[in-house]
């Protein structure tokens, strides 16, 4: 399945970023063959840069983790595994492209200044389109018109939470990755005052979801039932769990498919609270 962020392989997901950045490799390494008849390179100095490549690609991805990682030092350091939680999609794409490129060239120190310039704007371009799809890419839908069942039995409408941030938590009680970022959201409910946080069960009736809640004593303001998996088909969200971002205007500004971890979670609170001060 194909999402407006990634392509979907069963449990795997392939976010486009990065597959764009394998594609720039890609292309980096095509450009090399290319070079390498051309201008005769030695068999060392060929085997020295198409390992670069694969080892660009990791060291990428750490530093990608370690920038974003270290710009929430403060929230990690309050529990300090979540930072080898990559499944929580926390990477800067800055930070990472920049550490490869440096990786690459030294690695690469032996060559021609005008095959690093062709290597790296090349690499560089492709890095550039793919912010630019991610940007292009943005949602700018609005709340749909849909309305759910409450435990208590009554019809609320997401229109409802117009006027302040909202999160909504698309959860089941079956679900470890679910279980595991509700203390997470129950956190986050208690410390962001601003803030809607909608969990809407999926599928699943009141004695189940009453007890799943009780058992484990969460309490959140707001807990609705979506018997039919409504709002993940109109969606498009693949998988549990998933959790969409609204402005205070009702506008989705952001999608997060998996576990969510607090680091993870504040960026996403910061974005759609825009110049709101959040309490």
């Amino acid at each position: 399945m194909i999402s407006a962020e990634a392509i979907h392989l069963g449990p795997f997901m392939l976010p486009f970023p990065l597959l764009l950045v394998l594609l720039g490799l890609i292309l980096v390494y095509i450009v090399g063959k290319i070079l390498q008849k051309k201008q005769h390179w030695s068999a060392e100095t060929w085997q020295t840069f198409s390992d670069s490549l694969w080892t660009t690609l990791w060291v990428g991805l750490i530093a990608a983790r370690l920038v974003f990682v270290l710009f929430n030092l403060e929230v990690y350091l309050a529990s300090p595994i979540d930072m080898l939680k990559v499944q929580d999609k926390g990477f800067h794409l800055y930070g990472g492209v920049i550490v490869g490129i440096v990786w690459f060239l030294w690695k690469n120190r032996a060559f021609k200044l005008e095959n690093k310039v062709i290597f790296v704007t090349i690499f560089t371009l492709i890095c550039a389109f793919s912010l630019g799809l991610k940007q292009w890419q943005k949602p700018h839908r609005f709340y749909p018109k849909m309305q759910f069942y409450s435990l208590e039995q009554q019809q609320i409408p997401l229109k409802q939470f117009i006027g302040k941030p909202t999160v909504v938590n698309l959860w089941a009680s079956w679900c470890p990755p679910c279980h595991r970022e509700m203390p997470v959201l129950a956190q986050a409910q208690t410390q962001f005052k601003n803030v809607n946080f909608v969990m809407l069960n999926q599928g699943e009736n009141v004695v189940t979801i009453q007890q799943y809640l009780n058992k484990h004593h969460f309490s959140f303001q707001y807990v609705l039932m979506d018997s039919q998996g409504q709002l993940a088909k109109e969606m498009k969200m693949f998988g549990l769990p998933s959790t969409l971002f609204f402005n205070s205007q009702g506008q989705l500004m952001d999608r997060h498919m998996g576990e969510l971890s607090p680091a993870m979670l504040q960026q996403y609170l910061k974005k759609i609270s825009n110049s709101d001060h959040l309490k």
